[in-house]
């Protein structure tokens, strides 16, 4: 008999405004030809700006200048093919080589490119093929390339492998250079004084981000030991390295030791001694580094992202204010060896080309002046923006758009030094979108010309601090340890009970864009603040674009390479966000691969599935959940169904159904932190998350008035779960966060196995739990 679950109603937080409703600005059409263009009225009237129901329609325009090249920009694309994830470097002839991945529409490839007098030319045969994760390159003192990457394996979890490539041996044999049984990706690379080539990674072996390293010693032609770096309790995250002249590794990454996230710096010797420096320590978030030494060897230019205080803990509601990318901006400073002092230097306006900002890095140009790019956000995409600080006069030059540079959040851009014209060079991954919708990605090296050649960035105007909001109650709250897990035993039979979510958007989704947070910042939150023990990010099939076949295969690598089995388990998910009376629902895989049902029934006839699972191509516009369930039938692996917001035009009117098939729906997402409980009408509503005096609507909107029940959904009050229960629909409940909402909503299974097979055998059998934090409970019925 499958064990009907309870809703444990917590108290619960809200945040945040009502949604931003974003406008297209409309193009000025040319006057026809021979005809003088029409006088436009010195004051044309107020018009209201046309709202869009979705992002991403129509191109966006520019807000910031574009940046004059020092020269043509050398492309890598091919008609169909993703080419994406770059990485690049100098080699002893100053001309770069790159390495990225390339995506066919079945199997990533791992190609190494070498500039030429002419172009950009791939060098052999591929560096490997199969599931691979965003490469590393460094070149050792003999001018041999080594490429370093993370591949995924049978057990689904990341290897990091590594290649070299000289002109007269051609390609190695691949080495592995950290095999566990988890992933170990993220890798960052470089050459130490001394022609050493360095390896600096994150591991998940621990259940939590660590980070490890080795270096390759010329004479013996092996790679060291490895070196744990940053191991203590706690998440240490994505390494970024370089050196001194005396051939120490200097390591910067980030980590969530007391609860929030801030920089740290280690020194490495080739002994594997480890001294490290707190850089970057202040109540707010201060993460994703990247490191460069200074021209002059004494020490190091750092960079990062800086966000609010309490990232990542209790709130509700889904204004974008309080979304975990919210308020990100860029942090910049000089690390000096000597006194082992850092010290910040203000972007200023030169760091606000959008908002929010992310991914900065650093690089170093011929007059020794240091450069900063990073992506920035503009209505509905990310572009970069660059931007170098003038030693002499301490000033930024003024910020410059970097043309075809338009793609998603985490994509990131590498510095190079110069060869021939311009101050340094810069590669990076675009698919050029001029608007949400996901094209053909391609890489591209360009020059950049001497800051100085261009003008000052415009001096910040003092601004007045925001006032602070009152924070929500349950901040108090203390936290529960991550591996504090609490088992049952029934009938024999032991249960754990892991608590997760399968409901979070990332930059991908059409609503929430830019604060959302990228799939990164997402899995940092599981681990480290929510400290739940599974995650599976959903991004839209349909809403406003479509779910595009290679960012379902980027989502899936990218939780192949967040993976540890047995500690914290990833899930494959996407939203299916068919409107009432049919409802919402998120598609939860054990195994990568599961089909993308899309709504709209020609996407999914032109997808890649109908060959394998096919719909009727003559049937209605879009695909109902009965065809849903039979296709979930035909796939024929685990995967769940979890519907949610039931009582809104998202939800679902449970007397519709004539039928229900439980082979793949057994639980209902009964509460989310992004808006409320769907339990009932006059049910108690959590409070959670919300700040004081602060309740929602149905829908999630802001009211200011505390937070009760709600006593009537109105035209959607057949979607509540109570409804479902009492038309005969044997549903259990689950608790997630949609967007925006942070440790609000935690969604628990009692799980026979701890693995992602486990997970959905326990949201099969109905043995879930909806809460608003990690409590215990043990209830049984007969």
């Amino acid at each position: 008999m499958k064990i009907k679950t309870i809703l444990i109603a917590f108290l619960i937080v809200a945040l945040g405004p009502i949604e931003t409703v974003f406008a297209q600005a409309a193009k000025k059409q040319p006057s026809a030809k021979g005809k003088p263009a029409a006088k436009q009225p010195a004051k044309p009237p107020a018009k209201k700006k046309p709202k869009t129901k979705f992002f991403g329609q129509k191109p966006i325009p520019f807000i910031n200048t574009a940046l004059t090249l020092a020269g043509p920009t050398s492309k890598i694309g091919r008609d169909g093919i993703q080419c994406d994830l770059p990485t690049a470097v100098a080699g002893k002839d100053g001309k770069a080589f790159i390495a990225y991945l390339e995506w066919d529409g079945k199997i990533d490839r791992l190609i190494l490119s070498r500039e030429t007098d002419k172009d950009l030319q791939q060098v052999s045969a591929n560096v490997a093929k199969g599931v691979l994760h965003k490469p590393a390159i460094a070149i050792d003192g003999k001018g041999t390339a080594w490429v370093i990457w993370g591949e995924t394996h049978k057990d689904t979890t990341v290897n990091l492998r590594a290649r070299s490539w000289s002109e007269d041996k051609g390609f190695g044999a691949p080495a592995t250079i950290a095999d566990s049984d988890a992933a170990e990706a993220f890798v960052d690379a470089g050459t130490d004084s001394k022609g050493r080539v360095w390896a600096a990674w994150q591991s998940f072996r621990a259940g939590e981000a660590d980070v490890y390293a080795r270096f390759l010693d010329p004479k013996s032609g092996k790679w060291s030991k490895e070196i744990a770096v940053a191991t203590p309790k706690g998440g240490d995250w994505e390494p970024s390295i370089a050196f001194d002249q005396k051939g120490h590794a200097w390591i910067a990454y980030d980590s969530s030791r007391g609860n929030e996230f801030n920089l740290n710096l280690a020194k490495v010797d080739d002994q594997g001694q480890v001294k490290e420096f707190p850089i970057a320590h202040s109540p707010r978030y201060e993460a994703r580094a990247s490191i460069t030494a200074t021209a002059q060897g004494d020490g190091f230019w750092i960079t990062a992202e800086r966000g609010k205080e309490k990232h990542g803990l209790d709130y509700r509601g889904h204004g974008n204010d309080t979304g975990i990318n919210a308020g990100k901006s860029v942090l910049f400073g000089k690390f000096e060896i000597v006194s082992g002092k850092f010290t910040e230097v203000s972007l200023g306006n030169a760091g606000k080309a959008g908002a929010p900002v992310n991914r900065p890095v650093v690089g170093v140009g011929k007059d020794g002046n240091p450069w900063v790019v990073y992506r920035y956000f503009n209505r509905a995409l990310w572009r970069v923006a660059a931007s170098g600080y003038r030693l002499d006069s301490k000033t930024w030059s003024s910020r410059r758009r970097l043309p075809t540079s338009s793609y998603g959040q985490d994509r990131t851009a590498v510095f190079l030094p110069a060869y021939g014209k311009g101050d340094l060079r810069l590669c990076w991954p675009s698919d050029q979108r001029p608007n949400k919708a996901h094209q053909t990605a391609s890489v591209f090296l360009a020059a950049l010309p001497s800051s100085a050649s261009l003008p000052a960035a415009i001096p910040e105007k003092p601004a007045k601090p925001p006032a602070k909001q009152e924070l929500p109650h349950s901040h108090k709250t203390p936290e529960r340890p991550a591996f504090d897990r609490h088992e049952w035993k029934v009938g024999g039979q032991t249960y754990g009970l892991f608590w997760g979510d399968v409901h979070r958007h990332t930059d991908v989704s059409n609503c929430r864009t830019g604060f959302d947070g990228c799939i990164v910042d997402h899995f940092r939150y599981a681990y480290d603040l929510a400290k739940i023990d599974f995650l599976g990010t959903s991004d839209h099939t349909d809403a406003g674009k479509m779910y595009h076949v290679y960012e379902w295969w980027h989502n899936q690598r990218m939780h192949d390479a967040l993976h540890s089995p047995g500690r914290f388990n990833t899930v494959y998910v996407y939203e299916r966000e068919q409107r009432w009376p049919w409802g919402h629902r998120n598609v939860v895989f054990a195994q990568r691969g599961g089909p993308v049902v899309y709504i709209k029934r020609p996407l999914y006839l032109n997808s890649p599935w109908q060959k394998t699972l096919p719909v009727d191509p003559k049937g209605a516009g879009e695909i109902s959940p009965y065809e849903l369930w039979d296709l979930l039938k035909k796939y024929d692996k685990p995967a769940a169904l979890v519907s949610h917001t039931g009582a809104t035009g998202m939800g679902t009117d449970w007397k519709k159904y004539e039928k229900f098939d439980y082979s793949s729906e057994n639980v209902v997402e009964i509460y989310q932190g992004a808006r409320v409980s769907y339990e009932g009408a006059g049910a108690p509503q959590p409070t959670v998350g919300l700040r004081p005096k602060v309740g929602l609507t149905s829908l999630g909107r802001i009211k200011s008035e505390p937070h009760g029940p709600i006593k009537d959904f109105g035209q959607h009050a057949n979607g509540t779960y109570q409804t479902a229960l009492s038309v005969g629909h044997n549903l259990g409940v689950f608790a997630s966060s949609d967007h925006i909402s942070q440790h609000a909503s935690y969604g628990g299974v009692f799980c026979k196995e701890f693995t992602r097979e486990g997970i959905i055998e326990a949201m099969d059998n109905r043995r879930t739990i909806a809460a608003t934090d990690k409590i215990y409970l043990n209830f049984t019925c007969n």
